[in-house]
């Protein structure tokens, strides 16, 4: 099994970077709907979405690098979240936006019947508190992995797509994640599962295809970036000293994913390749 998540976004790479819808084909038609009823793009994908919904579980824990017996600036943080920590029911893709409504938007299968479901998993993802304001710790994490899935029976997982973090950390008021899209590592079948619901490359409109053939020269990978951000309302006193020289908290968030491209004129200078953004926003509530 490999990990995942999902978040709402602003990076641009090469040039500015418009806002961009995007569906899903999973293969099979779940909901016997033949495209365009429904508005699904083909009979096996969904309709056209702007974002997507998610919840997910996490740990987090907080070294005591000073031995100072409180939180502060320069301690070691560490969080686990998604699959990583629960199971498939409090770790998932929730659904789409626009949603599902008297058959308009089509879902595919996706929610309330089960036939497929997409969740995540962050494992050791590091980094270093940087200070505490209002009690509330500020914190900036370093790189990680986050995989994504895709499960047909809650049982066996597909990691479709990673995302390499770069960066992030929380503000007081959110939390923040970016990085960049990868397939090098993840499971053969449903690499293409995401497409842009706007822009192709080489007669290819899918997220691999895009990554894997549309950089700036013939046969290199594009950069598809990543930008989360979620409410984290978490205070240093929700935090519990394990007595061992660490601090922990368990929490659970939820939150929302977007992708953006490149405008023509940006995809022009880049020779036709193409720029995808993922982000991911939302609250995040403590349990």
């Amino acid at each position: 099994m490999k990990k995942t998540l999902l978040a709402a976004a602003l990076l641009a790479v090469g040039g500015s970077a418009t806002a961009a819808p995007f569906y899903m084909d999973i293969g099979s038609n779940f909901d016997g709907q033949i495209a365009p009823a429904g508005d699904k793009v083909c009979d096996t994908c969904t309709s056209v979405k702007d974002e997507l919904t998610f919840a997910y579980d996490s740990t987090t824990t907080i070294i005591d690098n000073d031995i100072s017996g409180t939180i502060n600036a320069g301690d070691t943080i560490i969080t686990d979240g998604g699959l990583a920590v629960g199971g498939l029911a409090t770790n998932q893709v929730t659904g789409f936006l626009p949603a599902e409504v008297f058959g308009a938007n089509s879902d595919n299968g996706y929610g309330s019947s089960n036939d497929w479901v997409m969740s995540f998993s962050i494992t050791g993802l590091a980094g270093v508190v940087t200070g505490v304001s209002g009690g509330v710790p500020q914190f900036a994490y370093g790189p990680g992995l986050i995989e994504l899935f895709v499960t047909f029976d809650g049982l066996s997982f597909n990691n479709f797509m990673d995302i390499n973090v770069t960066g992030g950390g929380a503000t007081g008021v959110s939390t923040i994640l970016t990085g960049t899209a990868d397939f090098t590592a993840v499971d053969a079948g449903f690499n293409d599962l995401f497409h842009s619901g706007t822009y192709d490359c080489l007669g290819d409109d899918s997220f691999f295809g895009i990554w894997s053939n549309c950089g700036q020269g013939a046969g290199e990978m594009l950069t598809i970036n990543f930008f989360a951000s979620f409410d984290t309302n978490i205070f240093v006193s929700d935090f519990t000293d394990n007595g061992d020289g660490t601090f922990s908290l368990t929490s659970n968030h939820d939150g929302s994913a977007t992708f953006a491209v490149p405008e023509p004129s940006t995809l022009a200078l880049l020779g036709g390749s193409m720029l995808l953004l993922g982000g991911m926003a939302r609250r995040n509530k403590k349990s």
